[in-house]
């Protein structure tokens, strides 16, 4: 099951246990393969930016078996089952960004950085009566 207190995205469709889940390394390792970059503005761009390759780099840096271990240390990399389509992967590659960097599912970050902005509260603090 996920701990979704540690970034990490269910990928069970892999196989019983399997979780995608990016630390710093595997953050740093896909910045290293495709140059450092603001990832919020690459986010906003939705399931667009999560090309096959980009998929690719972030199961390599982030898919774990189900003693946490990264397949790319270690087990041979699972197949994503031919009867699921690739969108379902993509958005749970990209949950595992969001979730990494920002603590938050991407449609929560969106919904949330997306929103207009609060207006803010000018009452004065501790009771005190505006004149």
């Amino acid at each position: 099951m996920a701990n979704k207190h540690i970034g990490e995205v269910s990928a069970s469709e892999f196989a019983p246990g399997v979780v995608i889940r990016l630390d710093m390394a595997g953050l740093a390792a896909l910045e290293d393969e495709f140059g450092e970059f603001n990832w919020s503005q690459r986010l906003f761009l939705g399931l667009s930016m999560v090309a096959p390759s980009k998929m690719m780099a972030v199961l390599k840096a982030g898919l774990r078996n189900n003693k946490g271990t990264l397949f790319s240390t270690g087990d041979e990399m699972p197949e994503w089952p031919p009867e699921k389509p690739f969108v379902v992967l993509a958005k749970k590659c990209q949950d595992a960004i969001t979730m990494s960097i920002y603590g938050k599912p991407y449609e929560v970050w969106a919904a949330e950085t997306n929103a207009p902005p609060e207006e803010e509260d000018d009452r004065p603090q501790g009771g005190a009566e505006v004149l």
